[in-house]
């Protein structure tokens, strides 16, 4: 009777790991890259600690992004941490702002051996005029989209890393912090979390499927139509 609790149990076991065996494993790392307007004051493009506007007119330090990659041990479709944000709200002068700036996020596949894959993902620059309650005056950093262009192959399998958003916020940040906003109080510096999923690469809607189709009839036609010329 015990050697089959035993055996029961070791199976269970089994069953549970090979259930939450990771299916990619690897560490990232990131840069800023590509702010808009060209013209904004800044320094840190292509490094991973970004700073955008003139705040010398205030004595204090312009605002200021950066990310600390890591490791990752994941299933597919299911989050994980790809590293840690940190934002600084400075003051900036008119004219010296930029409006988006790109994270080029790194993920270095160990598991599968596919090496880095990298993607780009903008990150809005929302400013406030400071003209009103500290929570009123935090700036915040937002996701307009969370997929990258970048497709990668496991496999036959096509897929892309989609940002789920960011989460734990610490520090000075404002409450309404969501998924896609990062908000931090004017002077103040805060942390969130950055989360991404290994999920498969949107199928092409309907639509797209009808106008191949359409498309493909049109040749098909014209090619009639010349071979019955000839």
């Amino acid at each position: 009777m015990k050697l089959k609790t035993i055996v029961l149990a070791s199976a269970l076991c089994l069953s549970f790991a090979q259930a939450q065996a990771a299916d990619v494993e690897g560490s990232t790392s990131g840069k800023w890259v590509n702010p808009v307007p060209g013209t904004a004051t800044m320094t840190g493009v292509g490094t991973s600690a970004f700073t955008w506007g003139d705040s010398s007119a205030f004595g204090g330090p312009p605002n200021k992004l950066s990310f600390t990659g890591d490791a990752f041990s994941s299933a597919f479709e299911t989050k994980f941490k790809v590293g840690t944000l940190s934002y600084f709200n400075g003051t900036t002068t008119n004219g010296t702002t930029a409006d988006t700036v790109d994270l080029a996020l790194a993920l270095n596949f160990t598991a599968p051996a596919l090496g880095n894959v990298s993607g780009n993902y903008g990150f809005l620059l929302n400013s406030t005029p400071n003209s009103g309650t500290p929570d009123q005056n935090a700036d915040f950093v937002s996701l307009p989209s969370l997929f990258s262009a970048t497709s990668f192959l496991i496999g036959s399998t096509e897929y892309r890393v989609k940002l789920t958003g960011f989460e734990n916020v610490v520090g000075d940040g404002f409450l309404a912090s969501t998924a896609t906003e990062f908000h931090v109080r004017e002077g103040g510096t805060a942390t969130a979390d950055l989360y991404a999923v290994v999920t498969t690469a949107p199928v092409p809607e309907p639509e797209t499927y009808a106008l191949m189709l359409a498309g493909l009839g049109v040749v098909g036609m014209m090619a009639r139509r010349r071979r019955q010329q000839a």
